[in-house]
Formats: C-alpha cells, sequence, structure tokens
C-alpha cells in the first residue's frame, strides 16, 4: 500500500520511526490497543517505510533515496562529480530501479551524468522536464522561560512543496496482518490529516491533505539479489550486526535520536542506520527489532527492505 500526501504548510521530513509512533499514539487515543505493535514480539503487523518526494508531471513521479555504496576504486570518477552526487538525496525511480538490479552505479552515472538534472536534492533525467519546487525555509519562534520570564528565540525548520508531496509505503507481513490492520491505519491517517503532523500543528505546521493510496508496485526487484537497501530507519539486532561484520560488505550512514517526554525527561539514546544503507542478504523476511526508550515510549527500529544485486 503507498500513501501519497500533499503538505499544506511547513512540513517536515517523516522517517518510519515518526510515522509508526504516530500510528500507534492514534490508535491509543482512539482507544485501540494491540500487543502486536510492541517490542516484546519478534515480527511486527506491518512494515512502514519512511516519506520520500514525488512530483507531478504527465505521471506520479517517485522518488528514492540514493543507495549508500562504495565509489568505484580506480575509476574515472572525478573530484567534481564526486561533490554533485554527495549533494543528491534521492534519485528517481528509473535510476533507483536500475542501480538495485546492478544496471548502474556511481561510475557509469559519473560518465553520462550530462543526460541527468540535479534539482533540490533530487536526481532525475533531463527529459521529463520536471516543474516543482521544494524549498526550505526557516521561521522564528519564541518560547517563555518559566524560570526567568524571558522570552527565548529560536528557530524551527520545514519545507514547502510546490507541484510536489511525499509518499511512503506499507508492507503487510501476511493476509491475516492486512485485514486486521488496513483500515485501522487508514483511520489513523485520516486522523493525523484532521489534526496535523507533529509538535507544531498548534502555530500552522504539519497540515496535508491525502492525495491518494494505491495498491502497486512501483519497483521491480532482483530475484536474485545478494544484498538489501533499508527505505527505513534501521535499529538492527544483536545477531544481525554479528553477521553483517563477518560478511563486511556494508555501507550505511548513522542517525542518533534522544528524545524527551513531556515533562522533559531525557529518554534513552538509539543510533539507527540511515534510509539508503545497504547490507548483505540474510535470508531473513524482517530485519531490525523495536525498543522500548522509557515506560512510555518505543522506537520503531525494523528495516522496510528492498532486495539489490551488485
Amino acid at each position: 500500500m503507498i500513501i501519497y500526501i500533499e503538505p499544506r504548510s511547513s512540513f517536515r521530513p517523516i522517517s518510519s520511526d515518526t510515522l509508526y509512533g504516530a500510528v500507534v499514539n492514534t490508535l491509543q487515543t482512539l482507544s485501540q490497543d494491540f500487543d502486536e505493535l510492541l517490542p516484546s514480539t519478534e515480527k511486527p503487523p506491518f512494515l512502514i517505510s519512511s516519506a520520500f518526494p514525488f512530483v507531478q508531471g504527465s505521471e506520479i513521479n517517485h522518488f528514492f533515496p540514493r543507495p549508500l555504496d562504495k565509489m568505484q576504486e580506480n575509476s574515472s570518477i572525478d573530484n567534481a562529480f564526486r561533490k554533485k552526487i554527495k549533494t543528491v538525496q534521492y534519485i528517481h525511480e528509473t535510476i533507483f530501479e536500475k542501480w538495485i538490479n546492478g544496471e548502474i552505479n556511481e561510475e557509469i552515472l559519473s560518465k553520462n551524468f550530462d543526460n541527468y538534472q540535479a534539482s533540490g536534492g533530487l536526481l532525475y533525467p533531463k527529459d521529463l522536464n520536471l516543474d516543482f519546487s521544494i524549498k526550505s525555509l526557516d521561521t522564528a519562534r519564541n518560547s517563555l522561560n518559566r524560570l526567568t520570564h524571558f522570552s527565548d528565540f529560536f528557530f524551527t525548520s520545514g519545507y514547502y512543496y510546490r507541484n510536489a508531496g511525499l509518499f511512503f509505503m506499507v508492507w503487510f507481513l501476511d493476509q491475516k496482518s492486512e485485514s486486521k490492520y488496513r483500515d485501522l491505519l487508514l483511520g489513523s491517517f485520516n486522523f493525523l490529516r484532521d489534526r496535523g503532523f507533529g509538535g507544531d500543528v498548534s502555530v500552522g505546521k504539519g497540515h496535508f491533505e491525502i492525495f491518494d493510496i494505491k495498491d502497486q508496485e512501483i519497483i521491480d526487484e532482483p530475484a536474485d539479489g545478494n544484498r538489501f537497501i533499508s527505505l527505513s530507519k534501521y535499529l538492527p539486532t544483536s545477531d544481525e550486526i554479528k553477521a553483517f561484520q563477518e560478511k563486511r560488505n556494508l555501507w550505511y550512514d548513522f542517525y542518533t535520536k534522544r528524545g524527551r517526554d513531556s515533562s522533559g525527561r531525557i529518554r534513552k539514546k538509539v543510533r539507527f542506520f540511515l534510509e539508503g544503507s545497504t547490507f548483505p542478504d540474510l535470508n531473513k523476511d524482517v530485519y531490525g527489532k523495536a525498543i522500548s526508550v522509557d515506560k512510555e515510549a518505543v522506537e520503531f527500529g525494523y528495516s522496510f527492505n528492498m532486495r539489490m544485486r551488485d
């Protein structure tokens, strides 16, 4: 299931752990309690990807995180291209599909880079002639310090979308889970649409409309893939870390999260692998885990993965 949303205000990026947490909180608000959503179970009933950009053209153009991979050593990749590709966060679905099927990589891109357009951190074929903008804007805010009674100024950032939006994917692990959770998930996202998303809804941020909901496969994965790419923030189990260290062929970046509860108490620190990180395949259906970071909070760290070929 793919859910498309159109931001109607300043909108922060949405990662898989934030989406999962919003779903759980919404179900609790609606008086629903499911043990399957807690980290005591070995497998969750569904997986959620992080949200990625889409651009409206003659059809919807999906963008996926650029795979983190080792640049070819002793190749013709020059420093100018290396600098350009580092600014690219998301790649068009046609590039992504070729990449995970082993038909393209950074070396091949470097030799044909004139055929592509890079704009706003997105890379896509020039012949698409896409007309869109995704712009970041910082907004000044202030809060009242309860101790000094003076105002403290700070800035929050968000993105504005024109002719573009965000999409994320939900994968149900089996038909029973889909029958049980599909309507509940859709209901929770309708609730979030009416409420707004994130902590700044009271000042007009985080509002969106649901643009579309589809059941389709966007990308053809290689059946014989020997690696996988995570399309979510990923918190590996100790056994997975050990296996990765033995196989070694992994490329990744980290994200450290340490939130606070409603009283301001600091929660347990969690370090995730970022979207786009790539790993050797361990022949598992589900990778990752969820953990409790305090008595009332859970971090969802299951990988929404796609197979890929070297």
